[in-house]
Formats: structure tokens, sequence, C-alpha cells
């Protein structure tokens, strides 16, 4: 049995926690013992659903070893979710007292949200001699060299490789959906008169949170909406999440009058809200911001075995157009209208696209199968370097 630790960059509210959350469960059935630190507790995950692993702050991890792990002994392995700089740090004062194998796990191209959330070139950032970086973005200068000294690099999407030093070995590691949760469903009638929607609305369902990287994206599925409603198909968009930016324009008014804005809500109340929609969309384009991520709602989309519209970027690389989803260029207000109004004209091309989605769920985004491959990969990584270490330096 290994001690596994996740280092999380924010706390249970971030959408990367679902993935920690899972990994974590899996591998304590798989017989292992595990634990999530995070920078902040204000949500410890509860909403998640049983968490067979400990939660600690990152300032609570002092070497008292048997509040984290029951076998009282320290880490065996630390896995980084993302480089960003309060992740390194902590990783570098456990290594001032204890040894373990390190992990780091990508999931965007930070250097493009450094430059968007500071508003500066990252080029010019990397150069300032004494940046002070917040501690949930990368370091211009510090993140690379902390990938660079991991044993191994675990990344959500194949094209991240290109930060990651040749010779560390490396994983594309997709997450999953739960199935208890995300499954085909039929809709809650009492939900939709709750929401007022009447009878013959095409619904669209956007579960995420809007930032300045993806806000001209979802913005977007508004202006959808309204042109729908607009030409004679009602249609409203049901919207869960936070918004960090302003991003509807001076007069929000016309986008409100398309959408049921419910903000964050418990994640268990989720799949009730995607099994309402006609079809399921992820807007935007191939990008520097989306060929380098899965937008963690995805999995989620596909396990609920409806229509699935997304651009040919990141997942839409790897579906087949036609089957498994409906793959555009670039999914943007007038892309998702004429694929909803072709969708809604085609009922087998409906019905096709949704047992498509669930099939690809089934394959890709099973939380056993790939925590099973997470695993064969520390153990493969952790072996090997254990062995060289053993050996002594190579000559």
């Amino acid at each position: 049995m290994s001690n596994i630790l996740f280092a999380l960059y924010h706390d249970f509210s971030a959408n990367s926690a679902v993935h920690v959350h899972n990994f974590a469960n899996q591998l304590t059935v798989l017989g292992h013992s595990t634990a999530v630190a995070i920078p902040e507790d204000a949500d410890r995950g509860a909403g998640l659903g049983e968490q067979t692993y400990s939660v600690h702050r990152f300032d609570q991890i002092d070497g008292d070893w048997p509040r984290v792990f029951l076998n009282g002994r320290g880490p065996d392995l630390v896995h980084g979710w993302t480089p960003r700089e309060n992740v390194r740090l902590f990783c570098e004062k456990l290594a001032g007292f204890c040894a373990f194998k390190l992990f780091v796990h990508l999931e965007d191209n930070e250097e493009l949200i450094l430059e968007v959330n500071l508003g500066t070139p990252f080029e010019k950032l990397a150069r300032a001699p004494f940046a002070e970086i917040p501690g949930n973005l990368s370091h211009p200068r510090h993140y690379r060299t902390f990938i660079a000294s991991a044993d191994g690099v675990t990344m959500i999407m194949d094209r991240l490789e290109q930060f990651v030093p040749a010779e560390i070995p490396k994983l594309v590691l997709w997450p999953g959906a739960t199935d208890q949760l995300f499954f085909p469903r039929p809709r809650s009638l009492p939900l939709l008169e709750q929401l007022g929607i009447a009878g013959g609305t095409v619904i669209l369902c956007y579960t995420g949170n809007v930032h300045s990287a993806n806000a001209r994206d979802v913005r977007s599925l508004y202006l959808a909406a309204a042109m729908l409603d607009r030409e004679g198909t009602p249609a409203r968009l049901i919207r869960t999440g936070r918004d960090f930016c302003s991003y509807l324009g001076p007069d929000e008014e016309w986008a409100y009058k398309v959408s049921i804005d419910l903000g964050r809500v418990p994640y268990q109340e989720i799949p009730r809200l995607l099994s309402l929609a006609d079809v399921l969309v992820q807007p935007g384009a191939d990008n520097s911001f989306n060929e380098f991520r899965l937008p963690g709602k995805l999995p989620e989309f596909f396990a609920m075995g409806r229509p699935v519209i997304l651009p040919r970027t990141n997942l839409g690389r790897f579906v087949r157009h036609g089957e498994e989803a409906w793959v555009l260029d670039k999914v943007d207000a007038l892309g998702i209208v004429n694929a909803v109004l072709e969708l809604q004209a085609n009922k087998a091309l409906s019905e096709r696209l949704a047992a498509g989605a669930l099939a690809f769920a089934r394959e890709h985004f099973d939380w056993e199968k790939n925590t099973r491959a997470l695993l064969a990969f520390y153990e493969a990584n952790s072996t090997n370097r254990k062995k060289e270490d053993d050996a002594g330096p190579l000559p």
C-alpha cells in the first residue's frame, strides 16, 4: 500500500477538484491510502459525495503524518494538481522534511492563463526580475523548472506535452463521469415547471464558470438562445456556475430574457439540469486556450446520452463527427443556431448522436479504468527512478 497525496491549487469549489476527488477515491478502492491538500478550506468537498481520503490545508501538513495517513507514514508519492505557484511552494516545503516521488498534472496552457489574468504578455512577465505572482497562477520562471523536476507528468490533453521536457515520462490522463449521477434519464416535468419553461422550448444547458479566457465563448450561448427565440424557435439557456468577469455587454437584459441563471448549485443537482437539454453545447474554436484543455463538463455531457455539439479542438479531435458528436470548426452563436435547427429537423440524427455520445463516454470516461492507468503510470515511473537512485549515479 502506498501513501498518495494530491496537492490541489484551490479548494473543492474548483472544477479540478471533481477529478482529484474521484481519482483519490478510486485509488483507495485499489488499496492505497490517499489524502488531498488544499491552500484554503472554505469548501472541503462534502458536496461531491463520499470521501475515502482525508483533507488538509497546506499549512496543516507539517510532518505529523498520523493525522494524514492511517499508517502514520509520510507520502510515498505527491501529485501536484497543476504547476500553480501555491502547489509548487507547498511541494518545495514538503521536500524539506520528507522524501517522495513527484508527479505533476497539467490541464491548461498556464502561460496563456497567466497572460489573461495579469493583462501582461508572458514574455514580459518571464523577464521581470521580481515578478509577484498570485498563488493560484503559475510563476513564469519557476513553473517549467517544477515540471522538469517531476518523476512523471500527467496531461489532460496530448498537446500539453510541448510544455514538458522530452525525457520526462508522460501520460494523457482523461477524467471520468460518475455513472451513479450522470446517465440518460427522462426530463423532470416538475423541474421544468419550477424553472418556468414552457413545452416546445428548445433547451440549452451550460454548467461551468465564466472567466476572462472563456467569456466570449459562453456569450455565444446566450446569443444563440436569443437568435433562436427571436426567429420563432422558443429557446432557453440554463446556466450554472460563477461569473468572474463581465461578458454580456453594458445592457444585459437581452440575455436574461432567454436564460435561467442559477449560479452555483450543488454538484448532485447538475445531472437533473443536464437532462432537460435538447442538446449540450461546448462553445469555442481551436485556439491557444482551447487546444490544450478538456473542459470538465464534457465527460458529463457525453454520459447523459444527449447530442453534443463541440468544436474541432481538444476532445473534438477524438470523436467521430455525425456519430459520437456534432463537430464544427467554430461553435459560435450562428453555428449553434444552425446545428440546433438541423438536429431538431432530423430526429434520427439526433438519436444517433445521443447513442454515440453515451458509447464514447462508457469507453473513455470510466473512473476505474482511468485510475488503473494512472496507478500503472505511478508504479512504472516510481520503480524505474527508484532503481536508478539505488544504483547510484549513472556513469
